[in-house]
């Protein structure tokens, strides 16, 4: 099954700005005005991830995307072996303090999702809103998770699935998800790349990563879109987390890992109106 969109993006392929982190410069983009969405990607991927639904946010919002560190334009960490999911969403807060002071919105997607919630958790005056996407931290640690995560960490084997893994969590083909996938082929050979996708794996089983139960003092108004097919992050724990999220708001699309790129306008269609309700 295939959707096919002809809006096309309109964010500029040079960044708005770097931010100065500990873990080096990251590349962000502002696009519209409005209150402020955050759109944070999933690790292997960039902020182009988020093209297909860029246009309709960027009408009534002011969108403000970005390159996790090793990824897209944004500079490695150092070493690159110090990249972890839970030191990107600990320079979170300084970021959005200094991109959007008043907080905003938070659409997040895998470790994206896991940066958001930890944002609401521990810095809960810059979050308006929750967007969680197919997200990490969420997994129970069992054999599976941890023997999976624990081959990720290692960089021969990451490299070994560098292309294979996407197009496994991929279910819809699409001009938005095949470019994904170039970016991803197209970043195996930039240096420190698979160090820093095995890194972030390791920190997975990370027990500062595991938010099962703190998400339950999430208080920022939540809506939660899950992938069906998402081989990745299993379809249950969107259940399990809107159970705890208290008047969160659950919907499941008939997509992979990945989907507002996978199928942008019914993504859109119960995102659009939950955004117009905060």
């Amino acid at each position: 099954m295939e959707t096919v969109l002809e809006n096309k993006t309109t964010s500029p392929k040079l960044p708005s700005g770097y931010y100065t982190s500990k873990l080096g410069k990251i590349a962000y983009w502002i696009e519209g005005k409005g209150k402020p969405i955050f759109l944070l990607h999933s690790a292997g991927h960039d902020h182009n991830d988020f093209e297909s639904i860029l246009p309709s946010l960027s009408e009534k919002y002011k969108v403000i995307s970005l390159d996790w560190p090793g990824h897209g334009l944004s500079e490695n960490p150092q070493p690159a072996t110090s990249a972890s999911a839970v030191e990107y969403a600990e320079i979170l807060p300084d970021l959005v303090a200094q991109l959007a002071p008043e907080g905003g919105i938070f659409i997040g997607n895998s470790l994206g999702g896991f940066a958001s919630m930890n944002l609401a958790l521990k810095k809960p005056e810059l979050v308006k809103g929750l967007v969680i996407v197919d997200s990490g931290g969420l997994n129970d640690p069992d054999w599976i998770t941890k023997s999976f995560a624990g081959l990720k960490s290692k960089v021969w084997f990451t490299g070994l699935v560098w292309n294979i893994f996407p197009n496994h969590y991929i279910k819809i083909r699409n001009k938005y998800t095949e470019s994904i996938l170039t970016r991803i082929k197209e970043r195996e050979n930039v240096e420190g790349s698979k160090e820093v996708n095995a890194s972030i794996w390791k920190s997975f089983l990370d027990e500062r990563h595991d938010l099962r139960e703190k998400v339950s003092q999430i208080q920022a108004p939540t809506l939660i879109v899950w992938g069906e097919y998402d081989p990745v992050i299993d379809p249950k724990l969107a259940l399990r987390l809107h159970e705890k999220v208290k008047g969160s708001k659950l919907a499941y699309l008939k997509t992979g890992h990945v989907p507002f790129a996978e199928n942008p306008k019914e993504f859109l269609k119960v995102t659009l109106p939950f955004l117009d309700s905060i």
